[in-house]
């Protein structure tokens, strides 16, 4: 099974798209061609879209939605015609539960947004739904982050919840630009056990410091302006992607 599974339940939901190191083109070049911590981080995960071009806008107590030419309060979206197609495809007892597209929370300002896709994990990897990573964000939205255990609850709805951060201004989600992004993560990656951590004097202070063996490792991190410094801009990227083609 792949790691991750996307089942399209709504024939114009985009499919989710490969994330890509440059952030979607918005990364600078320096950061492109030396920071490769920054193209992997980029590059993890997938880009998932709106079902539909969505246009709200929040009162500061209200969301609202545009609907054939006016402004409705948002409750529930849910798209008759999607309807028809989930009740002629799904058993018997899930005709009708059609899930709603958009949902208006009862806290203020937030509004949730399904994708039109399920997800699911192979056994052990969850489903980290975050914003796009190292792009600029919206002023007028931001994403909540949730880790969804989507190898025990599968498929899943993949949704995210926006708070909406401003007044009186139309919000447009467009189908064609991506709303957030998806990334694998083992279950064992967040558990408590993995944060198990340890606070050292690296000075020594009545005890030992850094170890030999460990200011060697912290040489090879970092630059200086020592004449045998084997480091050159860009050294970092080099290593990494020449192990990760030899991997």
């Amino acid at each position: 099974m792949p790691i991750l599974t996307f089942h399209r339940m709504f024939p114009d939901t985009l499919p989710p798209l490969r994330a890509d190191k440059s952030a979607l083109g918005t990364i600078p070049s320096a950061a492109f061609q030396y920071c490769e911590a920054m193209r992997a981080a980029s590059a993890h995960g997938w880009y998932v879209f709106p079902p539909f071009d969505i246009r709200l806008r929040w009162t500061g107590s209200d969301v609202l939605w545009f609907k054939d030419g006016t402004w409705e309060t948002l409750t529930q979206v849910r798209l008759p015609e999607f309807e028809a197609l989930w009740d002629a495809n799904v058993p018997t007892d899930m005709r009708g539960l059609a899930p709603p597209f958009l949902t208006g929370v009862q806290v203020r300002g937030i509004v949730q947004v399904w994708s039109g896709l399920l997800v699911e994990s192979a056994e052990g990897w969850n489903t980290l739904v975050r914003p796009i990573v190292n792009a600029p964000q919206s002023h007028l939205f931001v994403p909540y982050e949730g880790v969804i255990e989507t190898d025990r609850f599968a498929p899943c709805p993949l949704f995210t919840n926006l708070q909406l951060t401003s007044t009186e201004v139309v919000i447009d989600l467009l189908r064609h630009r991506p709303l957030f992004q998806v990334q694998p993560v083992r279950r064992e990656c967040y558990a408590e056990s993995a944060h198990d951590s340890e606070d050292r004097d690296a000075f020594g202070e009545g005890t030992v410091g850094l170890t030999e063996a460990q200011w060697r490792g912290f040489r090879r991190t970092i630059r200086t302006d020592l004449q045998d410094d084997p480091h050159y801009s860009g050294s970092y990227a080099s290593d990494v992607r020449k192990r990760a083609k030899r991997g």
